[in-house]
């Protein structure tokens, strides 16, 4: 019933070239994501992931110089609007819903894919995307996956087995990378976050996308969400404002009772979770090897203070193997 209004507000949405939204996983591109759907563009999820049964691996990397054919046919489906099973819009979740089943016309789409991060050069040249890679506070991507338990040693194995993706990027890194990647620890999920980081970051000074920084948005979300909405030529309304003041200002929870993929919850308090998570030995530990990447991001003293944590709570070390 509710199909035909939004196939008209799907195709209200003006031509524009594709938007690709990646960075790191836990680094708010799925929040970010949503604020960007509130317009009703074509919105598609993470079409890299393997567990979706279309693409093997997390963290492929290619060059732009030279073109692959796997990569190409299905990133032109996705683009194509064929791969509807990745679509993350209301009311598409099952494969029988008409916005599974029937095509809509649509004039612009947006793709929000972290763990096609290291495609992002690569995909942004050949399919002249309008890429923006957003960046994570370090430590809050460190307590993030450490609490959720998801892997960390096996990326870094793949990094290493990586010939292109080493000699291009993270040759230089080797030794800590391989001692790292003998654990699902802290060590390993910092050197995860500094190895991705710095592929991202020589993105963004080759030219390949726009930087935002998460935290930047977090601080001030309805301004910066209205000004990249303007940016990117995308229709923002009060019904627009009102979705993006539901999902950035919802009621304070701890960490732990968010779902991983949720989106409505308070962006001010989330930006600097990680001071409520990490103690300050892991901070520390965690300051250290972000420096080695030499990211020119969170350099300053003020990036790593545990600003209005009592003593207590500093001294915490909780287990995050």
């Amino acid at each position: 019933m509710e199909y035909p209004a939004v196939r008209r507000k799907i195709a209200s949405v003006p031509a524009g070239r594709p938007i690709f939204l990646t960075g790191t996983h836990r680094s708010g591109t799925t929040w970010l994501a949503k604020m960007l759907a509130a317009s009703g563009i074509w919105y598609v999820h993470e079409p890299f992931a393997p567990m979706k049964g279309r693409w093997p691996r997390c963290f492929d990397f290619r060059q732009s110089a030279t073109p692959d054919a796997e990569v190409d046919r299905h990133f032109c489906d996705v683009l194509a609007g064929g791969f509807r099973a990745a679509l993350n819009l209301p009311n598409a979740d099952h494969p029988l819903m008409p916005l599974r089943l029937l095509k809509p016309r649509f004039q612009r789409l947006l793709v929000k894919d972290p763990l096609a991060c290291l495609l992002t050069e690569y995909l942004t040249r050949r399919f002249d995307l309008q890429t923006i890679i957003l960046f994570r506070h370090p430590a809050g991507f460190v307590a993030s996956v450490c609490r959720l338990g998801w892997p960390r040693a096996e990326f870094l194995k793949q990094f290493l087995l990586d010939e292109p993706l080493m000699a291009a990027h993270l040759e230089s890194h080797r030794p800590l990378i391989e001692k790292a990647s003998k654990q699902d620890d802290l060590v390993a999920a910092a050197t995860l976050c500094g190895a991705l980081n710095l592929v991202l970051w020589r993105f963004v000074q080759q030219g390949v996308g726009k930087p935002l920084i998460f935290e930047e948005l977090c601080s001030n979300p309805l301004d910066q969400l209205k000004a990249l909405f303007a940016e990117l030529g995308l229709p923002y309304d009060d019904r627009v404002r009102d979705a993006h003041h539901a999902a950035c200002f919802g009621k304070q929870q701890e960490v732990a009772e968010y779902h991983p993929h949720a989106v409505a919850r308070n962006s001010a308090l989330m930006a600097r979770s990680w001071t409520n998570q990490l103690s300050e030995d892991e901070i520390a530990q965690v300051r250290r090897i972000w420096d080695q990447f030499e990211v020119p991001l969170y350099q300053e003293e003020i990036d790593w203070t545990l600003v209005g944590v009592s003593p207590a709570r500093k001294a915490v070390s909780p287990n995050h193997a």
